[in-house]
C-alpha cells in the first residue's frame, strides 16, 4: 500500500474513532511518521520501516488510545505518561489528537531517547516532553509523579506493566495497556498486581486496526483514590 492509500484508510479510522483530525493535525502527523521513517534508515527505533505501516500500526493504535482517554480523563488537560514511548508513536499520536493534553514521552534506550528529545525540540508542540528514567530502577524524580493518565504498549506481561504504572500514576488515575485480548479479572497474577497496586480494572475495550481481521483491546485501570 503507497502512503496516499493508508492515509485514506487512516482518515476513515480516525472518523470510526469519532474523532475530529484537522488538516494542521493531519500535516503534524505525517510529519511525525516522515521524520521517524527517516531517523530509523539510521538507526534503529522500530521494527516497522514503511511510512504506511507506520500510519496504520503504530499512530492508528496511538489514536485509539487518545479516543479512551479523552472519554475517560477527568482532567480536560491531563497530563499523559507514554511508559516505555520507543519510537514515540502512541505519545505523538496522542498529543496531536488532544492538543491541550501535556505528554511525557518516558525511554530508556539512549538511541531511542536521542531520537525523542531532538523531535520534541523541534516539534513545536507546547506541553510535550522526554525523559529517560528506567521506571521500576530507584525512585522517580517529582516531575514523574501524579500523572492523570499512564500508558504502555508491548512494554512487558500486563501484571508487571501495572507494576511499574501505578506509582507513577495519580490517586484516582488511569492506566491503560494495548493488549491482544481483554485480560482476565480472574487471573492470579492480575489479581496480585491489581491489589499490591490498588487499582481496578475498569473495562476492555476492543477496537480494530486497519486492514486487520482481528480485534485488539485496551484494557483500562484506575488506581483507588488516597485516603
Amino acid at each position: 500500500m503507497n502512503i496516499e492509500q493508508a492515509r485514506t484508510e487512516f482518515s476513515r479510522f480516525t472518523l470510526s474513532l469519532g474523532l475530529n483530525i484537522s488538516e494542521k493535525q493531519n500535516f503534524q502527523i505525517d510529519s511525525f511518521v516522515t521524520e521517524l521513517a527517516a531517523a530509523n534508515a539510521k538507526v534503529n527505533l522500530t521494527s516497522d520501516t514503511d511510512p504506511a505501516k507506520l500510519l496504520l500500526r503504530h499512530m492508528a493504535d496511538g489514536l485509539a488510545a487518545a479516543s479512551v482517554l479523552i472519554k475517560e480523563a477527568k482532567n480536560p488537560r491531563p497530563r499523559i505518561l507514554d511508559l516505555g514511548a520507543g519510537g514515540g508513536c502512541i505519545g505523538m499520536a496522542i498529543k496531536i489528537a488532544w492538543p491541550e493534553a501535556r505528554v511525557t514521552l518516558m525511554e530508556s534506550s539512549q538511541r531511542k531517547y536521542r531520537f525523542l528529545n531532538s523531535m520534541a525540540a523541534h516539534s513545536g508542540l507546547p506541553g510535550l516532553s522526554v525523559s529517560s528514567f528506567h521506571a521500576g530502577q530507584g525512585q522517580p524524580p517529582t516531575s514523574l509523579l501524579d500523572f492523570d493518565a499512564v500508558l504502555e504498549r508491548a512494554l512487558a506481561p500486563l501484571p508487571q506493566s501495572l507494576k511499574l504504572a501505578m506509582p507513577l500514576t495519580a490517586p484516582d488515575g488511569l492506566f491503560l495497556a494495548f493488549q491482544s485480548q481483554a485480560p482476565d479479572p480472574q487471573d492470579a497474577s492480575l489479581k496480585r498486581a491489581l491489589a499490591a497496586g490498588a487499582a481496578r480494572l475498569v473495562k476492555s475495550i476492543p477496537y480494530r486496526l486497519p486492514q486487520e481481521e482481528k480485534d485488539r483491546c485496551l484494557a483500562l485501570f484506575r488506581r483507588q483514590e488516597s485516603r
